[in-house]
C-alpha cells in the first residue's frame, strides 16, 4: 500500500502553533518584565554576574533586531539600562513577530532569560 500525500495538508501547522504560543507566552512574560525592571531601576538594584551577563546578551538582541552595529552607548545605570532595553525588545517583538525556526529560537532564549530575570537572578 503507498500512502499518496495530501499536498492540501499543512504540514507546519504544528510548527506555526509552537510559534504562536511561545510568542503569547513571551510577550505575557515581557510585560511582566518590563515592570519588574523598571521597579529595579527606581529602587537603583545593582546587577548581579548573571544580570551583567543577560544585560549584555539582550543589548546583542536589541541590537541585532535593529541593525546596530554591536558597538552601542547607552546612557544610566545598569538596571536602567536592562529596563530600556527589555521595554525596547517587548515593543519591537509586538510590532514585529518573528517567524521560522529563527524565531522559535529567539522566543525560547528569551522565555528563558525573562523566566532568570523574573526569580531575581539578575540582581543582588
Amino acid at each position: 500500500m503507498t500512502m499518496k500525500p495530501n499536498m492540501e495538508l499543512n504540514s507546519m501547522m504544528f510548527f506555526e502553533a509552537a510559534l504562536e504560543e511561545q510568542r503569547s507566552n513571551l510577550l505575557s512574560d515581557m510585560a511582566a518584565a518590563v515592570s519588574e525592571c523598571r521597579e529595579a531601576a527606581d529602587q537603583a538594584a545593582q546587577l548581579s554576574e548573571d544580570g551583567e551577563a543577560g544585560l549584555l546578551r539582550m543589548t546583542e538582541i536589541w541590537c541585532a533586531m535593529n541593525g546596530v552595529p554591536v558597538i552601542v552607548i547607552f546612557e544610566g545605570g545598569q538596571s536602567e539600562l536592562l529596563a530600556s532595553v527589555v521595554a525596547q525588545i517587548y515593543a519591537y517583538l509586538i510590532q514585529h513577530p518573528t517567524r521560522g525556526p529563527q524565531g522559535l529560537a529567539l522566543y525560547v532564549e528569551l522565555r528563558y532569560m525573562i523566566a532568570s530575570l523574573m526569580m531575581g537572578e539578575w540582581f543582588d
